[in-house]
């Protein structure tokens, strides 16, 4: 009778070795695909050692034990039910079976046809090819004939893959324990399936972003299985754009504004030309967070919170009427660093085409000698920003994790500014020059936290946020002194500007362009910047083509199409931003928005009173102008997203 009582309180947990062994027997099936990947796209991996083809099959574990990890979770979830009903271990273990079967089957069908899908669009495949499932069914028939080889290899890898599973089925010992161990190996599945699912310990779950930090951003695909891709990775409702027959066309509708580089030579000061014989020349960016318009005092904003960067304004090129491409810190870093505005709902390094082909302002200057290093005070894996650095060719990134002095923590974000930007003076002046360096900081943010000497020193705000900023202005100033000791000071261009704007507490930036006006201001201590107030709309976007024109590097063919050098005449400024719903072209001091309700819908009208510009033209520019433009750079956007290219005189050559 005791005997029987014991067998009662016993749990079959034979399942759950059956998933153990059949999750290291796909891990293995997983590698298998990924070679034949690489094997059969070998030609997009030309330029890649083999060490970092090595280390790229290396790290895609990561991210097959995370596809494993999310496909297989309802089916660990159901058994920690069933096994408890001890007369269904027969159908337990064969819904084990038949689930894990079919679905990790299907993953590997996912991943096969995803190797010749590749080519095509020059990353893998996430939700957007849902839009595509009825032009390929009807091809269907043709794509069977056209690739029979590869379908065989297919079928034969699937074979071998279901007769593994049956060995394991058959092999796996019939097993029961008592609930104390039930419940342990219950905690160690659930603990095993979260570490793999979150890709490991660290601060934000693991994304396709991930892949292209490590070993490089050309071998992210590699790295990646394409089930990770569909589950981890969403989509936006974009739809191709027709306003132009091409996008060859809708490139020259723009490419008016972007000047030939004979200009340079031609319109350029002296101390632009004296560039050639100058030393090497550094380039540092700096992103302040938060900072508005609106914190500068008159004729820009009601009081002046910043009052060394306005000293610094008159130092410099400075643009007033600046705008940023996007409303998040997370679209600024793409913006900035690679010329790609936000124009949809998501931001870009968290959309389908984050792994689109994109060249990053520090993976140009590398290819010319620059070292390149990233600073951002926060917690290492905010905002993926470490991740995003990486993959726009920044070798170095300087976080929390990096500063020595935990002192320093605002107790929330990161640490503190001033200290932080010491940090920063310092490890720049280890980079060997030229070297290209980003900063970011982040103490003008809620919860508007300030270090204790301060919190009874800057109080003349009318809000928390007004004090946070004069800190973070504060610290600026301190940066600068320090910096201005290092030998590379002389030799180095400063870009300043923000990554967006903050709430409004001058109402009169409440619009919908005005919550995107920042300042932008071009710097270099020796002057070879020209020291002059430019009346004319600037954006984000413009940034890497400034940098590129001002260093005489010929990589124009590397920079979207959305931005223009700052350092050239163009007959007027202009901006591309998304708000509420719709795009908006600021071009001089007019606006043009487009809505779709079924077909596109214009409003154009004149900038809001934020606005400072100064017209090169006494007569407005006509509506015809804005509509063509702002129909070319959402054509070439979107469509640019879609078909993978964003660099159309990249592609000429290549054709």
């Amino acid at each position: 009778m005791a005997v029987d009582d014991e067998n009662k309180n016993k749990i079959y947990i034979t399942p759950f070795l059956f998933i153990l062994n059949g999750a290291f027997l796909l891990l293995l099936f997983y590698f298998l695909t990924r070679i034949i990947f690489y094997t059969y796209n070998k030609y997009q991996f030309l330029n890649q050692d083999l060490y970092s083809i090595g280390y790229a099959f290396l790290h895609g574990v990561r991210f097959d034990a995370a596809s494993i990890a999310l496909m297989n979770a309802p089916l660990v979830l159901s058994l920690f039910i069933l096994v408890w009903f001890k007369n269904w271990h027969r159908f337990t273990l064969n819904f084990t079976f038949a689930y894990f079967a079919i679905v990790n089957s299907l993953s590997l069908i996912v991943n096969l046809i995803d190797t010749v899908y590749f080519p095509f669009v020059g990353r893998r495949s996430g939700l957007e090819v849902l839009s595509m499932m009825r032009d390929v069914s009807m091809q269907g028939p043709q794509i069977l004939l056209d690739y029979w080889w590869f379908c065989s290899i297919g079928v034969t890898i699937l074979l071998f893959f279901i007769a593994a599973l049956i060995s394991i089925k058959n092999r796996v010992p019939s097993i029961e324990k008592g609930v104390g161990t039930y419940f342990f190996v219950c905690g160690l599945i659930v603990v095993s399936f979260v570490f793999s699912a979150r890709g490991g310990l660290q601060a934000k779950p693991i994304r396709s972003l991930h892949a292209y930090a490590w070993p490089n951003s050309e071998l992210g695909s590699l790295v990646l299985n394409t089930p990770f891709t569909l589950m981890r990775e969403s989509t936006t409702n974009i739809k191709r754009m027709t306003f132009f027959q091409s996008e060859s066309v809708a490139h020259k509708v723009v490419e008016p504004v972007h000047q030939s580089a004979d200009l340079v030579e031609k319109d350029a000061s002296d101390s632009q030309l004296a560039l050639k014989e100058m030393p090497p020349q550094n380039v540092v960016v700096i992103l302040l967070e938060s900072f508005s318009l609106e914190y500068f005092g008159e004729p820009y904003g009601k009081t002046n919170y910043v009052p060394f960067l306005t000293t610094l304004t008159e130092k410099g090129r400075f643009y007033p009427n600046g705008i940023a491409n996007g409303r998040r810190s997370i679209e600024a870093i793409p913006s900035v660093f690679s010329g790609i505005p936000s124009l949809m709902s998501e931001a870009f390094m968290r959309s389908p085409f984050q792994s689109n082909k994109v060249y990053g302002i520090g993976e140009i200057l590398k290819a010319h000698g620059y070292q390149t290093a990233f600073f951002h005070g926060a917690k290492n894996g905010s905002m993926y920003f470490d991740d995003t650095t990486y993959r726009l060719g920044f070798d170095e990134y300087y976080g929390l994790d990096e500063y020595p002095n935990s002192d320093d923590y605002d107790g929330q974000w990161g640490i503190f500014d001033e200290p932080f930007l010491q940090f920063t003076a310092g490890k720049i002046d280890e980079l060997e020059p030229p070297f290209l360096a980003g900063v970011f900081t982040i103490s003008s943010h809620p919860p508007y936290t300030l270090p204790a000497e301060y919190e009874n020193v800057m109080t003349n705000g009318v809000t928390p946020m007004h004090n946070v900023v004069q800190y973070s202005d504060l610290a600026l100033r301190r940066f600068f002194e320090a910096a201005s000791q290092k030998e590379w000071f002389n030799n180095t261009l400063f870009v300043i500007t923000a990554d967006h704007t903050s709430d409004n507490f001058d109402k009169r930036f409440g619009t919908p362009m005005g919550r995107h006006q920042i300042p932008i201001l071009l710097y270099h201590p020796n002057g070879m910047i020209k020291p002059e107030t430019v009346q004319e709309v600037a954006q984000q976007v413009d940034i890497p083509a400034t940098i590129i024109d001002y260093l005489k590097l010929p990589e124009k063919d590397k920079l979207m199409p959305f931005g223009r050098s700052l350092l050239q005449p163009a007959p007027f400024g202009e901006a591309i931003i998304r708000e509420g719903g719709a795009y908006w072209l600021i071009l001089d001091d007019q606006y043009m928005k487009l809505t779709f309700d079924g077909l596109p819908v214009y409003d154009m009208g004149k900038l809001p009173e934020t606005f400072h510009i100064k017209s090169k033209s006494d007569n407005p520019q006509p509506e015809r102008l804005l509509r063509e433009r702002i129909n070319a750079y959402v054509q070439l956007y979107i469509n640019g997203l879609i078909d993978n290219n964003h660099y159309p005189n990249l592609a000429k050559e290549t054709q």
